[in-house]
């Protein structure tokens, strides 16, 4: 996770940036597992998220098919 933006900061200022609020962002992968994992493993490639940043993989209930999310902060200016 980032280490500037502590979980649940939505109405929080830091020091770092005064009068800004980061935004949530939802990131969600449903697929089968291996194209979820190569999914993850292309993300950590470009410097996005480390794979165990990802929620535990679980099923939709279709078969071969799995979900899993992951929440990032972000300033937007």
């Amino acid at each position: 996770m980032t280490k500037n933006i502590p979980p649940n900061s939505d109405d929080k200022n830091t020091p770092e940036n005064p009068g800004r609020k980061p935004k949530k962002v939802k990131l969600i992968l449903i697929g089968s597992p291996e194209k979820v994992w190569k999914t993850i493993i292309a993300l950590y490639g470009l410097k996005y998220a480390y794979p165990n940043e990802w929620s535990t993989p679980e099923p939709t209930g279709k078969p071969d098919e799995i979900m899993t999310s992951l929440i990032r902060y972000f300033y937007v200016d």
